[in-house]
């Protein structure tokens, strides 16, 4: 079988909160042009109807991040690196990365990264007991 050859575009999703925006981008993009994408989606009315995420106007008020590798993740759990806006996407994300918004408070900090995943059980559906063992005939 011929080796895959790569796309010329990549899928990005950006989470933040309870929303995900997918981008599509070149391979030759860079983190500006991302941030560039993702400000014109978090400006829409769609994303400005939601009040529980700040309030932006321009790049400079987030950056992008990614989970740290496995070799940088703290024992408390998972930890970001804000990715650099001058560098390009191929060769620093695959096809189909997830990003994290890490918006900036007043004083220009990064705030954590606020992200809720959704549950993979639907609330009522209620699990089913295990049986093991024989089933037994059914009485007639």
């Amino acid at each position: 079988m011929p080796p895959r050859v790569a796309p010329k575009s990549y899928q990005i999703l950006v989470k933040t909160h309870q929303v995900t925006i997918f981008l599509t981008v070149p391979q030759s993009a860079t983190i500006a042009s991302l941030k560039d994408e993702a400000l014109s989606a978090l400006t829409s009315r769609v994303a400005t109807d939601d009040e529980s995420f700040p309030h932006v106007s321009s790049t400079n008020d987030f950056e992008l991040a990614r989970t740290a590798k496995e070799k940088e993740k703290s024992r408390s759990g998972v930890t970001y690196e804000v990715l650099e806006s001058d560098k390009s996407i191929r060769g620093l994300l695959t096809n189909w990365e997830v990003l994290y918004f890490q918006f900036r408070d007043e004083e220009s900090n990064l705030m954590p990264v606020e992200v809720s995943q959704p549950s993979l059980v639907d609330d009522e559906e209620e699990e089913l007991p295990v049986n093991k063992g024989k089933r037994k005939a059914p009485s007639e």
